[in-house]
């Protein structure tokens, strides 16, 4: 009898071990080399936008060998060899393959490929087959706040004012012309919920490409994109406006809702190469990974140093093709693993803590690190994070109708900045990627001291737009304005200014300034200068013009 139960327990294990070898799992494959491709750094259009290579060209960036497409030959010869091709990535020269273990280990036998990993089970997705896209059917009036003076950035006012964005929008720098695309895990609703009819009708809002499904269905399996999206892109005035109401955005679905595995950072990869060749400027990923479900998969802080990670590795990659990432820092900074996680640590990507919502700068109040915000370095000793944004207590639209909620957490912090930096690149679309960021830094509430719980701090949006131009557009004419001795002077190049024009000065909830006293010195080239400002609070104002044509927004200017 012993021996019968022996035998069985044999049978067992043999038939365990069999189910596991034909199981399939996913891969990772890395290439040695890409010889004899088809494609030449000296053909890009063959595999980068047009858009993509001015791009380069504004930044004096080449296109170099890791720009090429992975050979499609070696992607064959694995076809061949039975597995299952999920992306491949050009920037690391590897694929991503299902296959059960045989035939993975077979793989190591091509004398291409440089080495087999493993990625952990391949797990069907969970989530209802994709929908068809829905019409969208665009509010017949906007909703409004309930009161006097409402600013036309509603329920996002304050948290859009923490970041020094309402001026730049109000001298009409909003995204304009600049391309970013939102990596996220779904983004339900965003293609019927009232927050992105403008972005919506106006052909602004495209849904790009899921690398979880390998399909063009982005609108569903999660809110989280929707939220992430809605603190950049939505456009209702006096209710809830995004930070970037103006850009046009991608949508890519590369986080599986799942559960957690390896092949995540993959498909982060093949998102990032996706934005990069269609000539994406901004890259918005609100994710992060340190533990997976395989707790042997799981990362260590050793592995942070933005050379090990699979995810890391192509995020810096990612940072040299003159794009802005934004990612999220992570939310374990009060948690037993406290640290940034993958690809946050990545050397370039722009790592994006929390702070408060509150809009009170000069107190310092809303400014200080939210407690979930993880902290650095990275194990190299890099700062990271590398900036903060508001994160605690954000408001957010919902996945139905015009509903709001708040949310917390990094990855409402990183849209947030995303957004703010595509409303600042708007303004100098001749300017790089690098000296958009230059100014930024230079903005930042401690970016002489940075440290590794804030990184270079908070940045004022608004000081890098005037560091950056000096000189910006109003209506009718070019101005440029100085604060020295409490007085700020417009000069227009026309006759724009006419006598028995008058000019008040308003904060940005539209409430009048008294105590300025404003001269008009109208000609060809027409001035107009206002003094009696040496007690005024440092903040955002806008200049209102009223003549015989009515009353408008002259401009905006910020005091500091």
């Amino acid at each position: 009898m012993q021996k019968l139960i022996i035998l069985f327990a044999l049978l067992c294990l043999c038939s365990q071990q069999s189910l596991y070898s034909q199981r399939t799992n996913k891969y990772w494959i890395e290439f040695s080399d890409k010889n004899n491709s088809p494609y030449c750094t000296c053909r890009p259009a063959e595999f980068l936008s047009a858009r993509a290579l001015e791009r380069r060209a504004l930044a004096n960036i080449e296109v170099v060998e890791n720009d090429l497409p992975v050979n499609p030959d070696y992607l064959k010869q694995l076809k061949i060899n039975g597995v299952e091709i999920h992306n491949s990535s050009r920037w690391l020269n590897s694929a991503a393959v299902m296959a059960d273990s045989a035939s993975a280990e077979q793989l190591k036998t091509l004398p291409f490929v440089r080495s087999v990993s493993y990625l952990g089970p391949h797990l069907k997705y969970r989530n209802p087959p994709n929908r068809p896209l829905k019409s969208r059917a665009p509010l017949k009036s906007n909703p409004a706040i309930l009161g006097d003076d409402i600013p036309i950035w509603g329920y996002a006012s304050q948290q859009n004012q923490l970041l020094g964005l309402p001026i730049l929008h109000l001298a009409g720098h909003r995204g304009k012309d600049i391309w970013v695309a939102v990596m996220d895990g779904g983004f339900t609703n965003a293609d019927t919920i009232p927050m992105f009819d403008s972005v919506g009708l106006q052909g602004r809002l495209f849904p790009g490409w899921d690398f979880v499904e390998r399909d063009a269905g982005v609108f569903e399996g999660a809110q989280h994109g929707t939220s992430v999206l809605s603190v950049m892109a939505a456009d209702l005035p006096g209710y809830f406006v995004g930070t970037a109401p103006d850009a046009t955005y991608f949508l890519l679905k590369t986080e599986d809702t799942g559960g957690e595995f390896p092949i995540e950072e993959v498909n982060w990869v093949a998102g990032a190469e996706w934005a990069d060749s269609l000539g994406v400027d901004i890259i918005n990923a609100s994710l992060g990974y340190t533990s997976f479900n395989d707790n042997l998969l799981s990362h260590t802080f050793s592995d942070l140093d933005g050379r090990t990670a699979i995810g890391s590795k192509g995020a810096a990659i990612a940072a040299t093709k003159g794009m802005i990432i934004c990612n999220s820092a992570g939310n374990e900074g009060d948690g037993t693993w406290r640290y940034i996680g993958v690809p946050a640590d990545a050397p370039g990507l722009i790592a994006v803590g929390a702070v408060g919502s509150s809009s009170d700068r000069n107190t310092g109040n809303g400014t200080e690190r939210a407690l979930f915000s993880s902290f650095g370095p990275s194990a190299d000793g890099r700062i990271k994070p590398d900036l903060v944004a508001p994160g605690d207590q954000i408001v957010v639209a919902g996945n139905v109708g015009i509903a709001l909620g708040l949310s917390s957490g990094t990855s409402l912090a990183s849209p947030m900045l995303a957004g703010a930096l595509a409303s600042l690149w708007s303004a100098f679309p001749e300017k790089t990627a690098a000296e958009i960021l230059d100014a930024v830094y230079a903005s930042a509430d401690q970016h002489e001291k940075p440290d590794n719980a804030r990184g270079y701090g908070l940045p004022e949006i608004a000081n890098a737009w005037i560091d950056l131009g000096k000189m910006v557009g109003g209506n009718g004419g070019m101005f440029g304005f100085n604060s020295i001795g409490g007085e700020l002077t417009f000069t227009y190049a026309n006759d724009f200014f006419k006598p028995g024009d008058s000019v008040e000065l308003r904060n940005i909830f539209g409430q009048k300034t008294a105590g300025i006293v404003a001269e008009i010195f109208p000609n060809e080239v027409s001035t107009l200068k206002i003094s009696g400002l040496g007690d005024l609070p440092a903040g955002h104002y806008q200049i209102i013009l009223t003549s015989q044509k009515g009353t408008n927004r002259l401009g905006a200017a910020a005091w500091r």
